[in-house]
């Protein structure tokens, strides 16, 4: 009995020891630590532990598949950790991204932020130890297409945990699903556009080619490849400045070979599915001093290409006039990007081959558009009034890219001509294309077919309604969906409705809604469908509670609120994402700070005359511009409040703040800053810092005579009422 009592006692021990040694596998950590605090040591040697993928820029596409930490460009912080705690317990992360930028480039070379790192890596086991995982996968992603503080700025920086689902746990994993792609062909990414991978090819094939000569490729060799862009883009930048004017019927015969030469090249180097410009141009020898307008993005190169080809092979009899090229934005930031003003725009005379040829790469350079949305309809306006004398308009286009200004084409007052390259009768014609043909009384024209007249019906906003064409179909690619900030308008861009019956009425047409001072009492329920609303102003409307259908108006840009007494929102107001501009001033609200993770393109916020004790989390409002938080009860200021870094105004006055917190002077952009009727004794040290500051009110502070001189002598040159 004693020996079956030790034997099932070692029994229990064994498998005891079984588990253990099974939790220790499991919790096998990856990184050191303890060699975290110590980067300039070990850093290269923990940068080494990750696998880097360099992209052009990093996708915010929040899915079920995983959660992302924001930081901001120079911070280890994260901005809400809880996405991540709430729901860790219930996750089975896979893999861990840091995702950062290879900015700043100093002399045309990107140094490791080793200390950057390791934080990153600290803060994200402080927030959740079982993180330090080997059996994770760990990756750095460096965004490589920044230029600017502005283009960096805009762009996500932090940790990105993907995982899976219990549900999706317990299945046997198929290796080739382990990951997700970072990348997948959408309207948000282009999948041969843009980055360094494109940099490279542009600026090996210029090497190999007669675009550039001898010497600037002999200054370029064995620069880094940040140098070589740079002096390659100033060479072409001067080149394109020497406009001809010469016909090319005058033309010697050795320059006509050149010209064909260095576009042969070109479209070596540029392959293209078919010869659809080409065989289009030949079926319409009836179009005269056109305008063509190209699409200047990823696979569309050697369809532009096609262009000047056919352009020169009929020199004497061709109907091309003028060209321009378009790559959206000039590496503008997608979130940046607003319709009518997204640039990245290049024109020329048709005849002038040499000006052209050197666009073909100075735009390619500048920028390949980096989403699959492009501003077609911004470039062909733009061309029209850059050549006012053409007499047809073709569009160079590419069937998989929908148009990000379409609600713009109402206002080309001229057919347009779209040439679809990428078609294939299968899959359909892209439906911006073939509204766009429609709305301008133009036509689409793919290899072997034209489509004019087209049978369908549309909406102002872009949409086609109804659609009876046999004669083709259309591609399911869904044109429609696009985040709430592409879209950028003026006042006077939209009617604006005053009347809530005829608002009801036309739901679908409303995009600016102003009831101001109407006795509404409750808030109307039909606004809510207004799904295109993008303006509200519902102040002094005495209403008294905001549902939680507003969540609707997911497009909603302005929205004003004040003096309505609300003293709460709806927990689901958050997801207005896309607001830019808040008003909730003369209200009585006691805090907003649970909304502000939600609210990343937030410009301007009024929350004046409220009950607010706190601007806890204010910090997480990284485009903040304006601020007025003017009469309230706030006696202190987070510390966080300097990463506003791009606050411009803001008004304190009339609350109880009895000091500034020493990270106050990091508000660099401030300009305007109202601290009138507080209890401050003194301000912060290193005022100085506050460079771009022009007016400061400080009445009613009781200041000595002493710290008013020495905030006199910090602020030489700003405007100071004590």
């Amino acid at each position: 009995m004693f020996v079956m009592k030790m034997c099932a006692k070692n029994l229990i021990l064994a498998v005891m020891l079984v588990f253990i040694g099974i939790g220790t596998l499991r919790a096998q950590t990856y990184f050191d630590e303890s060699k975290l605090p110590f980067p300039k040591k070990y850093g290269p040697e923990i940068k080494a532990k990750f696998k880097e993928e360099l992209v052009y820029e990093f996708k915010v596409d929040e899915g079920k598949h995983a959660i992302f930490l924001r930081n901001g460009l120079r911070s280890s912080q994260f901005i809400a950790p809880q996405l991540w705690l709430n729901a860790r317990d219930t996750l089975y992360p896979y893999r861990v991204d840091i995702v950062y930028s290879r900015y700043p480039v100093f002399e045309g070379v990107y140094h490791e932020i080793y200390p950057l790192l390791c934080n990153r890596l600290i803060h994200l086991f402080e927030m959740d130890p079982a993180l330090n995982d080997a059996n994770l996968e760990w990756r750095t992603i460096l965004q490589t297409h920044i230029e600017t503080d502005d283009q960096v700025n805009s762009l996500f920086h932090g940790v990105v945990i993907w995982y899976r689902t219990q549900e999706e746990e317990q299945k046997v994993p198929d290796p080739k699903e382990s990951t997700v792609p970072l990348a997948k062909l959408d309207q948000k990414d282009k999948s041969v556009q843009g980055g360094m991978k494109e940099t490279l090819l542009t600026i090996e094939t210029l090497k190999g080619s007669t675009l550039i000569n001898d010497s600037v490729k002999m200054i370029i060799s064995n620069k880094p490849i940040d140098v070589q862009k740079q002096i390659i883009k100033k060479h072409l930048d001067e080149e394109v400045k020497k406009v001809s004017t010469i016909p090319l019927k005058d033309r010697s015969p050795v320059e006509m070979f050149q010209f064909k030469r260095q576009i042969g090249e070109y479209l070596k180097s540029n392959p293209f599915s078919d010869s659809v410009v080409w065989k289009v141009m030949d079926r319409h020898p009836e179009w005269i001093d056109a305008l063509v307008v190209n699409d200047w993005t990823g696979s569309m190169y050697g369809y532009g290409a096609q262009v000047v080809h056919w352009h020169l092979l009929h020199y004497q009899n061709t109907g091309i006039r003028y060209l321009t090229l378009f790559n959206d934005g000039d590496m503008k930031p997608n979130a940046s990007k607003i319709i009518g003003s997204t640039g990245g725009i290049y024109f020329a005379e048709a005849s002038d081959i040499p000006t052209i040829l050197n666009l073909f790469n100075l735009v390619r350079l500048n920028g390949s558009g980096g989403d699959r949305q492009e501003n077609d309809i911004e470039a062909i306006l733009a061309s029209m009034e850059k050549f006012p004398n053409h007499k047809e308009i073709i569009l160079i286009a590419d069937n998989l890219a929908c148009i990000r200004d379409i609600e713009l084409a109402v206002k080309i007052n001229k057919p347009v001509r779209v040439i679809i390259c990428g078609y294939n009768k299968e899959t359909g014609i892209n439906p911006n294309l073939a509204y766009l043909a429609k709305v301008t009384n133009g036509g689409v024209y793919t290899l072997e077919e034209d489509y004019e007249s087209l049978k369908l019906e549309t909406s102002i906003t872009g949409e086609i309604t109804s659609f009876k064409d046999k004669r083709f179909v259309l591609s399911p690619i869904d044109c429609n969906k696009r985040p709430g900030f592409d879209f950028k308008y003026t006042k006077e861009s939209f009617k604006t409705y005053t009347h809530l019956d005829s608002a009801l009425s036309e739901k679908m047409m409303v995009r600016q809604l102003d009831l101001h001072e109407q006795q509404l009492l409750k808030y109307p329920t039909g606004i809510s469908k207004m799904k295109n609303l993008l303006s509200l102003n519902l102040s002094n409307t005495q209403i008294q509670t905001i549902p939680g259908n507003i969540k609707n108006l997911e497009n909603l840009k302005d929205l004003d609120l004040s003096g309505n007494n609300l003293s709460a929102l709806p927990k689901n107001f958050g997801k207005l994402k896309y607001l830019e501009s808040l008003n909730l001033n003369q209200n009585q609200m006691g805090s907003l700070s649970m909304y502000f993770e939600n609210w990343y393109y937030l410009r301007k916020l009024y929350i004046g005359s409220n009950r607010m004790e706190s601007l806890e989390n204010i910090n997480q409002l990284k485009n903040l511009q304006t601020l007025n938080a003017s009469d309230n009860n706030i006696s202190e200021l987070p510390p966080e409040i300097h990463q506003l870094k791009r606050l411009v105004t803001l008004d304190l006055s009339n609350n109880r703040l009895l000091f500034l917190p020493k990270t106050f002077c990091g508000l660099s952009k401030l300009e305007e800053l109202n601290l009138e009727n507080n209890q401050l004794g003194s301000l912060p040290p290193y005022l100085y810092r506050l460079r771009k500051l022009k007016v400061l009110n400080l009445a009613g502070n009781p200041l000595g005579e002493k710290e008013k001189e020495r905030i006199r002598k910090d602020l030489p040159n700003v405007e100071i009422i004590f």
